[in-house]
């Protein structure tokens, strides 16, 4: 297994500045190493460890659920004072779960609030955007708000079509709401280089450039201020029900003696981190981490991370060098050695289940896998000058390894190398 796998991964350690390669038995027995304890930025597969300490924390069927509650109960069609949206950090609630929370609201009979809508967000705490994030990446979906009430993954999404030539181009907001606005356009024309960008005031884009005749994008924008964002959004689904407001939204603190008017669970946990797994879903990361800082006392980065810590000192994990800062693994600053993936990975059975298979799953569909095609499971993890893959493979004759391939310094080209290693140990 070694020389295989050393022969196989030759062409990535030599492009690569820094590396941390392992290969684990079921059994624990460590059967490939190099550099195994030495950490390195891992991207992506950084997620491993909020899934798994996620999994280890909470059953496997819990769930986030958001509430809309009152002071007390409605009388008459009318709700008393504040109309209250509570979340609990639901990575994957919807706008459209809103719009369905309002229509049944509606058929209760319920046509007034004496009030405005109140968001409450403090389920989670700490700023939006972790401040080791790359404030160039600021309009990219990727790296959205962390929020205890999150709303389409705290994103609004553009929908552009190309009208005649010369004409502009159609341009829809979904959820139309006035915490978002525009400026500018997009023509209709024959490039095709739609650029829609945040501004420096929350909510408010500007649209440049051109698209095809009859073509049509999706763009998926951050929005910020998120409580203000979905105490907006809300009202206008409310009074297009036809449920009148008295004033505008507010943050602020559910009473504890609240009266619960609707009540939307999330998918089960093991749902959820199988999408994140599947798709590299940061921002359902981030989200996760916090939960976990809640169960030592405040639910933001710092006691999330703890969390993680004392997961893996509870599993007897090592984390040589380990230094984390986020939950998605997209800071540069973070450190893991290939080690402490495998471990995770061998004595975490119930990861398996929720990773992409190779080939054919979200981020690992790219992959070109033979003797390895249908025996993997595994996360990807790419930044910049990062390629990296942990995950299974099922071995025809020696069941099944976990492993971790962290190359720093090279990207894409690495990805051959780590694809014919598996392989190679897939055959064994």
């Amino acid at each position: 297994m070694r020389a295989v796998v050393a022969r196989a991964l030759a062409p990535a350690v030599a492009l690569s500045n820094d590396w941390s390669c392992a290969v684990v038995a079921q059994d624990g027995t460590l059967l490939y190493s190099d550099r195994s304890g030495h950490a390195v930025v891992p991207a992506s597969t950084q997620k491993l460890i909020v899934g798994a300490a996620a999994l280890a924390t909470f059953d496997s069927t819990y769930r986030f659920h958001t509430l809309f509650a009152s002071t007390q109960p409605p009388n008459g069609g009318t709700i008393a004072g504040d109309f209250w949206l509570a979340g609990s950090g639901d990575p994957s609630l919807r706008s459209d779960d809103l719009r369905r929370g309002v229509e049944k609201l509606r058929a209760r009979g319920i046509r007034a609030i004496e009030g405005g809508v109140a968001v409450d967000a403090s389920a989670l705490a700490g700023p939006e955007l972790n401040p080791f994030w790359n404030p160039g990446d600021a309009n990219e979906d990727f790296m959205a708000a962390t929020s205890g009430v999150s709303i389409d993954e705290d994103t609004v999404e553009f929908r552009v079509a190309g009208a005649a030539a010369g004409f502009p181009a159609s341009v829809r907001v979904k959820p139309q709401s006035g915490a978002i606005s525009s400026f500018g356009s997009i023509a209709t024309g024959y490039a095709d280089d739609v650029v829609i960008a945040a501004t420096g005031t929350p909510g408010v884009f500007r649209l440049t450039g051109t698209i095809p005749p009859g073509k049509r994008h999706i763009f998926y924008l951050p929005v910020h201020d998120i409580p203000h964002y979905a105490g907006v959004v809300l009202s206008e689904f409310l009074r297009d029900a036809g449920i009148a407001l008295a004033h505008g939204p507010r943050a602020g603190k559910l009473p504890r003696e609240a009266y619960v008017l609707w009540d939307h669970p999330s998918p089960a946990l093991t749902q959820l981190i199988h999408h994140m797994m599947i798709f590299s879903d940061n921002h359902f990361a981030e989200q996760f981490l916090r939960v976990l800082g809640g169960t030592r006392g405040r639910a933001d980065d710092a006691h999330g991370l703890a969390a993680e810590r004392a997961v893996l000192k509870n599993e007897g994990i090592p984390s040589p060098g380990m230094h984390l800062v986020d939950g998605s693994g997209l800071a540069d600053a973070n450190r893991i050695a290939a080690i402490t993936l495998v471990r995770v990975l061998a004595r975490n059975d119930a990861l398996y289940p929720v990773l992409a298979r190779g080939g054919l799953d979200g981020t690992l569909k790219r992959y070109h896998f033979s003797q390895a095609s249908g025996r993997v499971r595994a996360k990807s993890g790419h930044l910049a000058s990062v390629s990296a893959l942990a995950g299974y493979v099922n071995t025809r004759h020696h069941g099944r390894v976990a492993f971790a391939f962290l190359f720093n310094g090279v990207r894409d080209a690495a990805d051959p190398a780590v694809e014919s290693a598996i392989d190679r140990i897939a055959q064994r």
